[in-house]
């Protein structure tokens, strides 16, 4: 290994150049010891002015004050507009092109603390691909690239070349990842072509394929200049009245009422009506600029791009080179190489958290010794790279969010704060989706994607720590080109948030997985469950694979006595929110922003959506009534943040309602399974009989020496059971009590697979994984579960009766795959296109292998399409005389098509449990959407 040594600082390895490289490999790497001009013996420049900044330098702000003869455009700036956009960079010159095509542009303002389309060019990949890892990303993306088309016809600058991208697998997983693309580039719309290794070569004649399995050629993906598509826009959205301030910087966000009123800048004050947090790398440090903090989680690492010299010959249409298993990219760029990726375990920057307020101390210097790993994939992926002299290698840190996903939509701190954020190097690829996604929130109210999985409500107040930024950062850009297993779990930030019963699950072999930052037992895997000095160890669950899983036996073992004898779980992290008033306030309001009736007695439990304008379910959840004026509500895990967002955010003033978060008060303990009322019978006094304590109602129970406890019938898995809400300080005492009483009927413990599973089985949707903004109740065969005869005028009232008038356009189905072997097949884990009768017609959502069916189930939705793509309404009979097929990484399995709540075959038949059907109605009701029951 040939070592170089620059100053006396810095000590560059590099890669042994071959005995058949000759005189011209070797004196292509002995540029490394000269001169060129920005190359890499200017590091020792570039170091030397970084060490010589004082920390108390970063942590001041110092702007170029705002005159009308400064930047490149000379205007004061206002006292009042609608919308200002903080940020001139790609994200911001997108919103307000947007905005200004939506008629807003007179009243928009932008304000740029440099110089808009700011930054360098050499920290910018100008990668704009099409495939993401959800429907939503894909259509932001494309989108994104339709609209740099369209700027290119214009004939603005945007440097944009379609040029495709070749990826190449080199093993059988990423070869099944890439299978699974192709499967679902059908749903997505997608072109995309399977290719052998020698088809790989065609494509790419520069790349080495002598270690690889085949690729995948995305013919959509393209290059381009992100600061010529930047300044195109910004120009673009300025000759339709946007106001652009350059040199002007963000002070103070300032909000009234929980709304924005206006803003604080270093060219003076401005009154608007709504706020842009678009500042990418500062966006975090923006967002403090408020009362109450706007929480932006956020943390820089180094990133890194390198440049090499013009290579004589290159082919300028070479297309884009991904080597995802060597976590590299490479492109062709002035008539060189730029190279790139994302290492597996990136170097956090700034980890004092003085974050420097502008470009030019944004950059550091390249630390060779970490970008080694990278170069020694790019020379063995291309080896023309070792024939060309390198330019630079810059490095220039680039903040991720802590889950790898973009961050944006309206701040559930102040409401009219929108925040745009997060876009890991890949912003070009974001910016058009996501401009005309914030533009539509601000100026229609709403987006016409489903952008939840974005939406930076997904978010609690422990992702803004900037230590857990600091650990959890160092994981995630190696997510970029990691195979996409199912369930994946990070391997950082852990151990934060757990129930008083944590230990004791551990203790008994608990391996975990992460919720809203919630240790959550996935399985229990009573092996090796301590470490060499008899202490449990902490596992965290893993499924490298797309077949068969490595957890069966354990989550099987749990799921049968879920079913036959009595099995625990832990559901501590499910969102519970208490709402209570003086008066009948909290009635109205909960009978105004829910479809079902919640007005039942008190001791009732009501499963209700939270619908949208359009009946979309911005939640789902259960509501038990406490008393007159008191409920509790349980929601999904994910909405912690987000339904009090949406509460507050649509409370009519109808009077004072006390929202309070109390998920951190109670634990929660579920037992499962026909033994669970003679056990929790010998533990408390209360009468547990179904005359007394019915299917679907509350009581508070004395259990054990505890009191206070909050029992509810009902498991959310279609089995018999309850759910006990137990005060934390009772918590290891109730759950002893519970475990020791039910060692005589053979309790177990479970987790979260076998618990999903369940339900899966008993076609139970659930929100965020079947059920999102988009899906309506009539189509997941929840009319049932709609009240349109209330007093009260719901959200979505008028959308979901015009569909009950029009019949709905897709429907929810359970899918049972035959011919499949679950041994030797790979699995279906969501996201594979469901066809009928040939054609396809859906795409499935949650996926699982039933227990008791002994088969792969698949819950989806089914749509059927005209000529030319458009949806039409589908009925029972549609569904019911096709036949279907589920396509799994390009395998096609038969299935059989279920429309109703199954009731599953078992030794203990309860006429409970038989009685409550989750999706639609009892078999063989002819009328779907006019089934009532009381549920």
């Amino acid at each position: 290994m040939l070592r170089s040594r620059f100053g006396c600082k810095h000590v560059l390895r590099v890669p042994c150049i071959p005995p058949e490289s000759g005189r011209d490999g070797a004196r292509s790497w002995n540029l490394l010891r000269t001169n060129h001009g920005h190359g890499l013996t200017s590091i020792r420049a570039i170091t030397t002015g970084h060490e010589s900044l004082r920390p108390d330098v970063l942590q001041k702000r110092e702007f170029i004050p705002k005159t009308l003869e400064t930047g490149n455009y000379n205007v004061a700036l206002p006292d009042r507009a609608r919308v200002v956009v903080c940020g001139g960079g790609i994200m911001g010159g997108s919103i307000v092109y947007h905005l200004a095509k939506a008629g807003w542009g007179k009243d928009t303002v932008l304000v740029e603390q440099a110089q808009v389309g700011g930054g360098t060019p050499w920290h910018q990949t100008g990668l704009a691909a099409t495939f993401k890892s959800s429907h939503t990303e894909v259509r932001l993306s494309h989108y994104s690239i339709e609209l740099i088309k369209d700027l290119t016809a214009k004939g603005l600058p945007t440097g944009w070349k379609q040029c495709g991208a070749v990826n190449v697998a080199r093993g059988f997983d990423r070869m099944t990842m890439f299978r699974r693309m192709k499967s679902q580039a059908v749903s997505w719309g997608i072109d995309c072509e399977l290719l052998t290794p020698e088809e790989c070569k065609e494509r790419c004649p520069i790349i080495e394929i002598g270690d690889i399995a085949g690729g995948l050629w995305v013919p959509g993906d393209g290059v381009c200049d992100p600061h010529q598509v930047c300044t195109s826009l910004i120009e673009e959205a300025h000759r339709m009245g946007v106001t652009v301030i350059e040199h002007c910087a963000v002070k103070k966000v300032r909000q009234a009422e929980g709304k924005v009123r206006g803003v604080d800048t270093t060219s003076g004050p401005i009154e608007c009506d709504f706020f842009v947090n678009c500042s990418g790398f500062w966006a975090r440090e923006v967002g403090k600029l408020s009362s109450p903090v706007v929480k932006v989680p956020l943390h820089p690492v180094e990133h890194y791009y390198l440049h090499t010299k013009p290579l004589a010959g290159l082919d300028p249409d070479t297309p884009i080179i991904r080597d995802m298993d060597g976590q590299i990219y490479v492109r062709v760029k002035d008539g060189g190489f730029m190279a790139g990726g994302f290492e597996l375990e990136a170097k956090p920057a700034y980890e004092d958290g003085n974050v420097p307020l502008s470009q030019p101390e944004r950059q550091l210097p390249p630390d060779w010794d970490h970008f080694y790993v990278l170069l020694v994939e790019m020379l063995k992926r291309v080896p023309a790279l070792r024939k060309v002299e390198i330019d630079r290698l810059c490095n220039g840190p680039e903040a991720f969010p802590p889950d790898c996903k973009w961050i944006l939509g309206e701040s559930p701190e102040i409401q009219n704060y929108f925040i745009s954020a997060g876009m890991k190097t890949v912003g070009i690829s974001a910016a058009g989706g996501i401009g005309r996604a914030i533009s539509d929130l601000i100026t229609r109210g709403y987006s016409t994607l489903d952008l939840y999985q974005l939406d930076i409500s997904r978010f609690t107040g422990l992702h803004n720590n900037r230590k857990f930024l600091r650990d959890r950062c160092r994981e995630v850009p190696g997510l970029h080109y990691r195979v996409e297993y199912p369930f994946n779990e990070f391997k950082t930030g852990r151990n934060l948030r757990m129930s008083p019963i944590f230990p004791s699950l551990k203790e008994a072999g608990a391996v975990f997985g992460q919720t809203m930052g919630y240790e959550r037992p996935n399985y229990f895997d009573s092996r090796e469950k301590v470490d060499k000095n008899g202490i449990p160890r902490f596992r965290i669950a893993d499924t490298s694979t797309f077949g068969k899983p490595p957890w069966f036996d354990f989550v099987a073992a749990e799921y049968n006595a879920c079913r036959e004898r009595i099995g625990l779980a832990d559901y501590s992290s499910f969102t519970k929110i208490d709402l209570q008033s003086k008066g009948r306030e909290v009635v109205d309001l909960l009978q105004y922003l829910c479809s079902n009736d919640v007005d039942v007695p008190v001791g009732s439990i009501i499963h209700t959506g939270m619908q949208n304008q359009f009946g979309g379910y911005e939640n789902d959840c259960s509501l038990a009534r406490l008393s007159e004026n008191y409920y509790m509500m349980i929601a999904p895990t994910i909405q912690q943040t987000r339904c009090k967002a949406w509460i507050a955010k649509h409370m009519p003033h109808i009077g004072p309602v006390n929202v309070s978060d109390v998920t951190s008060m109670y634990t929660a303990i579920a037992i499962m399974g026909p033994y669970t009322r003679l056990l929790l019978s010998e533990l408390t006094d209360t009468d547990l009989s179904p005359k007394n304590f019915p299917f679907f109602t509350y009581k508070e129970l004395d259990v054990g020496l505890a009191n206070g406890i909050r029992a509810m019938n009902l498991t959310h898995t279609g089995e018999l059971g309850y759910v006990l809400y137990i005060p934390n300080e009772y918590a290891l005492h109730v759950y002893t009590r519970l475990w020791e009483a039910g060692q005589r009927y053979g309790i177990q413990h479970a987790g979260y697979y076998a618990t999903r599973t369940l339900r899966i089985e008993k076609f139970y949707a659930f929100w965020g994984q079947d059920l999102d903004t988009f899906t309506t109740p009539l189509e997941c065969g929840r009319s049932w579960r709609v009240k349109f005869d209330k007093d009260i005028d719901f959200i979505g009232r008028e959308a979901l009766t015009r569909q009950k008038q029009e019949g709905v356009k897709r429907m929810y189905v359970q899918l049972l795959l035959n011919d499949h072997d679950p041994e030797v097949d790979l699995w279906c884990w969501g996201g594979e296109p469901i066809y009928r009768d040939g054609e396809y017609c859906g795409q499935t959502t949650t996926t699982g292998y039933g227990f008791t069916f002994k088969k792969q189930v698949c819950l989806g939705f089914v749509r059927k399409l005209d000529r030319d793509g458009k949806p039409q309404s589908v009925t029972n009979d549609y569904v019911l005389s096709g036949n279907y097929e589920v396509e799994v990484a390009g395998i096609r399995y038969e299935a059989k098509v279920h429309l109703h709540s199954p009731n599953l075959p078992t030794k203990f038949p309860d006429k409970e449990r038989e009685a409550y059907q989750a999706t639609r109605d009892k078999q063989g009701q002819a009328a779907l959407l006019s089934y009532e029951t009381k549920f």
